[in-house]
């Protein structure tokens, strides 16, 4: 008598879309969370001038911004290269940092939905991690801003004096007056 086939997998076909709906939900609702920590660290960064050199408290946020942004940001090189345009973005560097990254998570987002159901739930899942870091690390970022905001502006200065010091000339104008 031949033995009854039994499924290795345990899982039947429609138990298997739905788990991979379920992962491109997840993945969905993940990819919101990035869209939404890049427009804040937009709003955060674009506070003051584009200085990664120097301590700003908007810099964390520039930061969050520039590493995802810039494989747009070659290609956008490349083109202008090229093109000879001559492209200048002073004065505008955390919103061009803001639609790279924008950009980036929209083609993301694309090829995970399209490629996801064919490559499978582990592919989905990956994506999602990977995804995930890359928000908490912005929320980190952004936290760091408020930390430093804090820090700066709630009372503590006695603990911060460092961070007062003024330069010798402007020392000299201070006792002047």
């Amino acid at each position: 008598m031949a033995k009854k086939k039994k499924n290795l997998t345990g899982i039947s076909g429609r138990r298997v879309k739905e788990k991979i709906l379920d992962a491109l939900r997840k993945f969905d609702y993940v990819m919101i969370a990035y869209m939404v920590t890049v427009i804040v660290a937009v709003l955060v960064g674009r506070s003051g001038d584009y200085d990664l050199g120097s301590a700003n408290l908007h810099g964390f946020a520039l930061c969050f911004l520039l590493i995802p942004a810039y494989l747009i940001l070659e290609l956008l090189s490349l083109i202008n290269y090229f093109g000879e345009f001559n492209w200048n973005c002073a004065g505008w560097e955390a919103e061009l940092l803001g639609v790279c990254d924008l950009l980036l998570g929209i083609a993301v987002w694309t090829f995970v939905r399209i490629s996801g159901k064919t490559k499978g739930i582990s592919f989905i899942r990956a994506a999602k991690m990977f995804v995930l870091i890359v928000v908490l690390w912005g929320v980190f970022q952004l936290g760091c801003t408020a930390a430093l905001w804090l820090w700066q502006n709630g009372g503590f200065s006695s603990f911060n004096r460092h961070l007062l010091k003024k330069a010798p000339a402007q020392m000299v104008e201070n006792t002047v007056k």
